[in-house]
């Protein structure tokens, strides 16, 4: 009869491959086990709750160097960053940021992470009546990753009081706000042409003008698993009315997208020099 662990290398290799990460967790190896490579910090972006209104929580990971965490898809190997929100009664999680992730290829495994820093925002709308003290926690886990890895966890805890307070940290909550920003997928750019499923692979094509920015190169993020093939990279094409994006599809899964759901990550040229444009997409295959 064969063992658990080779039924599930058998059945599904990607979850095979993380299934030996979390047994490497437990290798003598692991030194650095009762030290932490990542901190964790949870910034509430409001001193008071509103009623009806809504306000942003910051969580900031802090990465050692070298060190990373992993994205909501992390790619071939790894686990992606969990939270677990207890809010007041009736207050509503309404939306999640995470940072655009890199692509860190080692020994021959594609990962999607996050490096150095990544800030979340969370969106919570209040009910239309708010308490005098509203409790919120938070139980946060990750993977952090450097030689080896460790698991991680953090549970952050803070009350916050009902009606609008004097906001004496708005410009730092507005800086903070605005790094995390930059680093956040904004809306599908305006120049993308149309998409075509060949066999393999997905074709994006962007329409190029004579005054369009170069198009330097592209990666993609998608937030599917399984479907396409992280272990190689995306390719452009260029033409003389447009630029084409190739994105590579698992070959031996016999499974089609019907939604190209991800990032596109585009490096350009531009006057004041190289520009990098992180975009969502979700679009429908024809």
């Amino acid at each position: 009869m064969l063992s658990p662990i080779i039924l599930i290398i058998q059945e599904e290799p990607v979850i095979s491959v993380r299934l030996l990460t979390i047994l490497f967790l437990f290798s003598p190896l692991l030194d650095a086990a009762n030290r932490a490579m990542v901190s964790v910090e949870v910034i509430p972006l409001a001193q008071g709750i509103s009623p009806g209104e809504s306000f942003e929580i910051a969580v900031i990971f802090s990465m050692k160097p070298d060190w990373h965490t992993y994205w909501q898809n992390p790619g071939e190997a790894g686990m992606p960053t969990s939270f677990e929100w207890n809010l007041p009664e009736n207050f509503q999680l309404t939306r999640q940021r995470e940072p655009t992730p890199t692509r860190h290829v080692d020994q021959g495994i594609t990962t999607f992470i996050h490096e150095d820093e990544a800030i979340y925002l969370f969106t919570i709308q209040a009910p239309d009546e708010v308490a005098e003290s509203n409790s919120f926690t938070v139980d946060i886990n990750w993977l952090e990753c450097k030689d080896l890895c460790q698991p991680g966890s953090s549970k952050q805890h803070f009350v916050l009081g009902g009606g609008e307070s004097p906001g004496s940290k708005k410009e730092e909550w507005i800086s903070l706000v605005k790094r995390a920003e930059l680093s956040f997928p904004r809306a599908l750019p305006e120049e993308m042409d149309r998409l075509v499923l060949k066999g393999d692979h997905i074709e994006l094509s962007l329409k190029r003008y004579p005054w369009s920015k170069k198009l330097l190169g592209a990666d993609f993020f998608p937030f599917d698993e399984m479907i396409y093939d992280s272990g190689k990279p995306v390719q452009i094409k260029r033409g003389l009315f447009r630029d084409r994006i190739i994105i590579p599809l698992q070959n031996d899964l016999n499974i089609s997208p019907e939604v190209l759901h991800g990032v596109l990550v585009q490096n350009s040229t531009s006057p004041g020099g190289p520009i990098t444009t992180n975009s969502i997409i979700h679009q429908q295959l024809p």
